[in-house]
């Protein structure tokens, strides 16, 4: 078997179906804020289950300690719709980042495992999300970043350690 391409498993992601709401819990029952919330994604190009399709979906990221929190709001056609539809929320996926993506789904494939849904964004950046199990219970998503948003990632992990309790969200642009 190939040697794992990626590294530590870092983040967990929940599937939500309203955002907002989503975040209110968070911050206020688990302690867990502030979240910085996308404002869009500039994706270049986007597959779901191996056709080119428009992948559509708001997220908000705090930490924990070191693990990111991930909310996710399907909108539209996505595995991340098809977790709503059949009835379930919560924990939909887990996250490890790697240096190259073609090295790691070659790793996934070696272990039995498929591609399910994927993106590449404007600055370089991609995602790619593997089911690991056949009946796509163990999800991991791969993520190929650019220093630029590994930084957004540091800036928010930062604010979640210094979190006055209070503050629902976070705005990089604000520190």
């Amino acid at each position: 078997m190939a040697r794992k391409p990626v590294g530590r498993l870092n983040q967990i992601a929940y599937m939500v179906p309203d955002l907002d709401a989503a975040i209110d819990w968070w911050t206020q029952v688990m302690g867990v804020g502030p979240f910085f919330v996308f404002p869009g994604f500039d994706m270049v190009r986007s597959d779901y289950r191996g056709t080119d399709q428009k992948v559509e979906f708001g997220a908000a990221v705090s930490f924990s300690g070191d693990l990111m929190v991930e909310l996710i709001e399907p909108r539209g056609p996505s595995i991340f719709q098809e977790f709503l539809d059949a009835g379930r929320l919560g924990v939909h996926h887990l996250c490890a980042f790697a240096d190259d993506m073609a090295a790691t789904q070659a790793w996934v494939e070696s272990v039995g495992g498929k591609r399910l849904q994927g993106a590449a964004f404007g600055d370089g950046s991609q995602i790619a999300y593997f089911a690991m199990t056949e009946d796509e219970t163990i999800i991991l998503e791969v993520g190929v970043l650019q220093p630029e948003v590994i930084g957004l990632f540091d800036a928010i992990r930062a604010a979640a350690v210094n979190w006055d309790g209070e503050s629902r969200l976070f705005d990089p642009t604000a520190t």
